[in-house]
């Protein structure tokens, strides 16, 4: 059986993840993401109202990859779990993490987000790959 941390291996020092969610109809959408992997999981910040944030909340099965900046695959798909996280606590910490390892870009996005993005909650999506 495989387990977590070497299911996760595929996205040591990847930028970016293709995560594929599901539409009530079970039609799949693909979003890229900025990520965080961390021990046996991938988080993922996110505003609140988001497409993918309302579907995972309708279908917690979703598939991962890593994948170019526009979300083409570089790899494949791996099945895995979706939890979504709004501890206000959590999100700081993790809020914090994700865009310091973007470095000046990520300190450029956050700075635009807080006058471009809706004012919804953030949520982090944490992501669990399936035990094989």
């Amino acid at each position: 059986m495989q387990t977590a941390s070497s299911a996760l291996s595929q996205f040591e020092g990847e930028n970016v993840i293709s995560v594929e969610t599901y539409r009530k109809s079970g039609k799949p959408v693909r979003t890229p993401v900025w990520f965080l992997k961390e021990d046996d999981k991938l988080v993922v910040h996110t505003g609140g109202n988001s497409g993918k944030v309302k579907r995972i909340k309708v279908n917690s099965k979703v598939r991962v990859a890593p994948s170019k900046f526009r979300g083409e695959p570089k790899g494949d798909y791996i099945d895995a779990r979706a939890e979504l996280v709004n501890d206000p606590e959590t999100v700081s910490k993790y809020y914090s993490l994700i865009y310091k390892k973007y470095g000046f870009v990520g300190s450029l996005t956050k700075f635009v987000q807080r006058f471009s993005r809706n004012k919804d909650e953030d949520v982090l999506v944490f992501i669990w790959p399936e035990k094989i």
